[in-house]
């Protein structure tokens, strides 16, 4: 029979190694998809959006002109707390300690890793709700984000309502390539990640799946301008809603910011006859230039 007076710490290091097993490839989708910043020194992270200071100007040997000043918009990451907790009871563990042990790191691991997920689904499901803007005091995507933080600047569209379909997506890169950056420059981008709700991932698999050279949506062999892009699946996206983006520049300009990563703290109450296991984060995510990505939210 388990000694009363040390169950509960034979079985925190079982806790902890199924929390950090199960924990280790649940959050996979977030780090591969956007970008990630832990925090050593500070509880806030600064961001701006893409572009600098503008074309440089030919040297005429004596004036050095200065150049474009305009500034895009600042974002602060500030991580948030997430807290939950777990109590196993000495009675419960002296019939099968492991197992108790086990099935409270799993489950906790399940729920920090689920708070993640579903904050990273979030960015994107929120993405035209007015109650969640960024810097520029939109949402993600919008019709009138400004292209810089001047005082009457122009705006910049990143959103639609085309349904998924080839062309909208051909369509839908022609119009991310035409968009300017803070400082006016052209924006360079590269479009190569889709992301569906799940009803769409059938779809999906037959635009970019490694048979789908040829287009898929009409009869005539042309080849597939999309063959190649990858997808992620949005569980937060409704039925229709999808969207497009530039991989590397999402890393750039969406991120996780986190203090604290997942983990477990046990804690005991006063009472040897009960366990509590904590899990805690501290992180927050959030974007400072939306023209890395273009929302679709059909009818």
């Amino acid at each position: 029979m388990l000694d009363v007076l040390t169950w509960a710490d034979d079985m925190y290091p079982i806790v902890l190694k199924r929390f950090q097993d199960r924990l280790e490839n649940r959050t996979d989708l977030i780090k591969s998809t956007i970008g990630y910043v832990p925090l050593k020194s500070s509880n806030q992270y600064a961001d701006v959006g893409m572009g600098g200071y503008g074309l440089m100007s030919k040297y005429n040997g004596t004036t050095i002109p200065e150049q474009n000043q305009k500034r895009g918009f600042k974002k602060t990451y500030t991580p948030e707390e997430w807290v939950g907790k777990a109590t196993v009871t000495y009675k419960d563990a002296k019939i099968d300690q492991s197992g108790e042990a086990a099935k409270a790191g799993r489950k906790m691991a399940d729920s920090c890793a689920q708070t993640q997920i579903r904050q990273f689904y979030n960015l994107f499901a929120n993405g035209w709700n007015s109650s969640y803007t960024g810097a520029d005091s939109v949402p993600l995507f919008s019709s009138a984000h400004p292209i810089n933080s001047e005082t009457g600047a122009d705006t910049f569209n990143n959103t639609g309502a085309l349904a998924f379909s080839i062309p909208a997506i051909t369509a839908s890169e022609t119009r991310m390539n035409r968009l300017k950056t803070f400082d006016g420059l052209d924006f360079d981008c590269n479009i190569d990640l889709v992301g569906i709700s799940p009803e769409l991932e059938p779809k999906a698999k037959e635009f970019f799946g490694k048979e789908a050279k040829l287009i898929p949506e009409v009869n005539e062999n042309g080849a597939n301008p999309v063959y190649g892009m990858k997808y992620i699946v949005i569980k937060g996206l409704t039925a229709k809603q999808w969207f497009l983006a530039d991989s590397n520049l999402l890393k750039e300009y969406v991120k996780m910011v986190e203090i604290t990563a997942p983990m477990v703290i046990p804690n005991k109450p006063d009472n040897p006859l009960i366990q509590e296991y904590i899990a805690y984060c501290d992180f927050t995510m959030g974007w400072s230039d939306a023209r890395c990505i273009l929302g679709h939210d059909p009818a």
